[in-house]
C-alpha cells in the first residue's frame, strides 16, 4: 500500500509498504490496484511507558467508593488474594488489546510482587504476544520493608524474568526505608542485568525525598539511560528552590521521568481543601532543563481510576490542561511524546525509514492538535 502526502517526522513525503516492511520513502507513483491512503500523519507505534495489567478491568469488582489513592490500594490489596493466572492473563490481553486499537503496540506493566502467580502469567505472555511488545517490572505495592516476607517476594519476582525492578519508596514506614529501598532496588537491578523503574515520590509532601536519592544512585552507578521515575508529583508542592536543584539533578542524572495525568490528577490534592493542588510534577520545568519524560496512561479501568479507555492519546490530552501546556508547540510536543520518548525504556523510537518493519499507525489529520482534540481512532499496522 501506499501512504501519499502524508506527513512523516515534519515533511510530506510518500511513504510505500511490502511486505510488512517499508519499501521507500520519499516520492512515490501509485502503481496499479494499490490500496492509497493519502493525507494525515504517520507515526511510529505509541509506546505505554507505565500501567498496570494485574489489575486492569478490576475496578468494578471491588469499587472505590471514596476515589482515593488510600482506598484503592486497600481494594487491591483484598482483590489480589482471589487472582488467578489465567483471570490475570485474560484481562491483560484484553486490556492490551485495548491499546493496540489505539496505536500502542509497546507497553510496560507493572505487576505486584505480592502475587507471584500474577508475575509468572505476565512474564509468559509477554513471551505469547504477536506485534507487541510486553515489559515486565516487579512492583512491590505496599513496599518492601513494611513487613516480613516483602522483600523475599520481590526478589523472587525479578529472578522470574522480570525486564525492571521497582520499588515505592514514599510508601515505607520512615524515610530512610524507603532511601534504603532505592538503593536495594539499583542493587538488585545490577545483579540481574535490568533497569530500575519507581514509583517516586507520588504524594502532596513537599518533605517527600526521594528522587534525589534516585538521581545520586543513577549518577554513580551510571544508569541514568536505565531509570525511570514514575509519577514524581510531590514536585509540584516542592518550594521552588529546591525543585530547580532536584530538576538540574534529574538532567544530569539522565532519568527519565514518566509523569501520569488521569491519575494524578485524581488521586492527588485529597489532603487539601481549597485551593487543591493539581499534584503533577513540572513537565515544563523538566522539558526547559532538557529532561525526558514519558506520558503514561497508569490505570485501565482498576481500583484506582474506573475511567481507563487504554487510549494514551486521552492521558497526553489531560495533560495539555492540567499542566497548562496550551502553547502551540506544547502541545505538539506533548502528542509526539507518545511516539518518541515513550520509547526511551524499549530502546528509542523506530524509524520511518526504508527496510524498517511497517509496524506503523495512520492518522487522519496531519496536525496533532487536532488530534489531541478529537481523539480519533487511529489505524494501525503491526
Amino acid at each position: 500500500m501506499l501512504f501519499l502526502n502524508t506527513m512523516v517526522e515534519g515533511e510530506r513525503c510518500d511513504v510505500r509498504i511490502e511486505d510488512g516492511v517499508i519499501k521507500s520513502r520519499g516520492s512515490v507513483s501509485a502503481s496499479p490496484g494499490e490500496e492509497v491512503v493519502e493525507g494525515g500523519l504517520l507515526t511510529p507505534p505509541l509506546a505505554e511507558p507505565h500501567v498496570h495489567l494485574d489489575a486492569a478491568l478490576l475496578g468494578a469488582r471491588r469499587p472505590n467508593v471514596s476515589g482515593t489513592l488510600t482506598e484503592g490500594i486497600e481494594n487491591w490489596a483484598a482483590l489480589r488474594r482471589e487472582l488467578t493466572a489465567e483471570d490475570v492473563t485474560d484481562r491483560a490481553r484484553k486490556t492490551i488489546e485495548m491499546y493496540a486499537s489505539w496505536g500502542a503496540l509497546c507497553i510496560r506493566t507493572h505487576v505486584d510482587t505480592g502475587c507471584l502467580a500474577a508475575v509468572e502469567a505476565l512474564c509468559a505472555l509477554r513471551d505469547e504476544l504477536d506485534g507487541i511488545t510486553l515489559q515486565v517490572v516487579a512492583f512491590p505495592q505496599e513496599g518492601i520493608l513494611r513487613a516480613p516476607g516483602r522483600r523475599e517476594s520481590w526478589e523472587q519476582a525479578v529472578a522470574l524474568g522480570c525486564d525492571a525492578v521497582g520499588c515505592i519508596p514514599h510508601f515505607e514506614r520512615t524515610t530512610e526505608e524507603g532511601w534504603e529501598t532505592v538503593r536495594m532496588a539499583f542493587d538488585l537491578a545490577e545483579a540481574h542485568g535490568i533497569s530500575v523503574d519507581l514509583h517516586c515520590d507520588e504524594t502532596d509532601d513537599p518533605a517527600s525525598r526521594n528522587l534525589e536519592v534516585v538521581c545520586a544512585e543513577a549518577l554513580k552507578r551510571d544508569m541514568g539511560r536505565q531509570v525511570v521515575a514514575g509519577h514524581c508529583t510531590a514536585m509540584h508542592s516542592y518550594p521552588n528552590p529546591y525543585a530547580a536543584k532536584i530538576i538540574g539533578l534529574v538532567a544530569e542524572s539522565g532519568v527519565q521521568i514518566v509523569t501520569n495525568p488521569l491519575d494524578n490528577i485524581v488521586l492527588q490534592g485529597r489532603y487539601d481543601e481549597y485551593p487543591r493542588r493539581r499534584g503533577h510534577t513540572r513537565v515544563d520545568a523538566l522539558w526547559e532543563a532538557g529532561c525526558s519524560v514519558g506520558i503514561g496512561h497508569d490505570s485501565v479501568q482498576d481500583p484506582w481510576y474506573r475511567l481507563g479507555t487504554a487510549n494514551l492519546v486521552d492521558a497526553a490530552y489531560m495533560l495539555v490542561h492540567y499542566a497548562h501546556l496550551t502553547g502551540e508547540e506544547q502541545m505538539r510536543r506533548t502528542f509526539r511524546v507518545l511516539h518518541d520518548d515513550n520509547h526511551r525504556c524499549f530502546g528509542g523510537a523506530p524509524k520511518i525509514a526504508e527496510g524498517e518493519p511497517a509496524r506503523l499507525v495512520w492518522w487522519p489529520s496531519s496536525d496533532p492538535i487536532d488530534l489531541l482534540r478529537d481523539r480519533p481512532r487511529p489505524r494501525v499496522f503491526r
